[in-house]
């Protein structure tokens, strides 16, 4: 992520003081030990297993680069029988992201439990706290929707983050729809704006979010695996299935970077819309 950062008035010695290495053989032991307890607090965050979403087949992967990471993903039933729908990626990683992704999550939660808002102004309280609670430098993109099941009606705020990918095929064409990002990253600055797009989803449809581990892994060569490869391989592969399309990219991936280590985080959300019983009787 490249977009400029201001100044803010958080302590940026904080994310100094947790990345500072232990010294003595004692604090190895307990450095080591609090991250194996920070990596288990971290893994019971995520979804533990597939949101019961009508009319939506999920599948998800998320592997660190570290032992604990600042990727982030969420499902989160809200009013009325919609989704709430998110996957962010703070800058950084290690510690003091996955610190700053705690306080994210904890951040659109708390607002989504809140009477319902305008989309714009939940994203605007969440970049708010972001940037309060944040040391200087650390801002992250956020890609946030809510979907309606019953008239398959997404609405969404897209801040910074890799535009999602739509798959759409009718009669054997397949068209790539792009999610774009029109709003800063959450975090940069205090009283970012931040509007909401509507798009129409239809069965078969596929969504594919992801962070930019997957694009810009390497290979030996320092090549990145990139978007435009990422958009040709979805298109062309021919199955709709969201976890086979899922392991698809994950073989991609693997193949691509093969001998080299994972620099980033790496986060995928996978998600097909189905016909619901309802759709059956028209």
């Amino acid at each position: 992520m490249t977009w400029p950062i201001a100044e803010n008035d958080g302590n940026s010695d904080k994310a100094a003081r947790i990345l500072s290495p232990p010294r003595s053989e004692v604090e190895t032991l307990s450095f080591h030990r609090d991250l194996a307890i920070a990596r288990d607090v971290q893994e019971a965050s995520f979804p533990q297993r597939p949101p019961a979403i009508p009319g939506l087949n999920c599948h998800t992967f998320y592997k660190p680069a570290c032992s604990i990471g600042g990727d982030y993903y969420d499902f989160l039933p809200l009013q009325n029988g919609a989704w709430g729908i998110a996957i962010g990626d703070v800058s950084g990683k290690g510690i003091a992201a996955a610190l700053i992704m705690a306080k994210l999550q904890g951040s659109l939660r708390a607002q989504t439990w809140q009477p319902r808002s305008e989309l714009g102004t939940l994203m605007a309280n969440v970049n708010r706290l972001v940037w309060e609670f944040s040391p200087q430098h650390f801002f992250a993109s956020l890609f946030y929707a809510e979907y309606q099941p019953q008239s398959r009606v997404l609405r969404y705020v897209n801040a910074g983050h890799n535009a999602p990918i739509v798959l759409r095929r009718n009669h054997g064409q397949c068209r790539l729809l792009s999610l774009t990002a029109e709003c800063a990253p959450v975090g940069v600055l205090k009283d970012s704006r931040y509007t909401s797009t509507t798009f129409q989803l239809e069965i078969d449809d596929v969504l594919v979010a992801y962070t930019d581990g997957v694009t810009e892994s390497e290979n030996s060569e320092g090549n990145a695996f990139g978007h435009k490869r990422l958009g040709n391989m979805l298109g062309d592969y021919r199955s709709e299935d969201p976890q086979k399309i899922l392991q698809h990219i994950l073989a991609e991936l693997s193949a691509h970077s093969a001998g080299c280590s994972q620099a980033d985080d790496i986060t995928i959300v996978v998600m097909q819309v189905e016909a619901q019983e309802r759709d059956k009787h028209r």
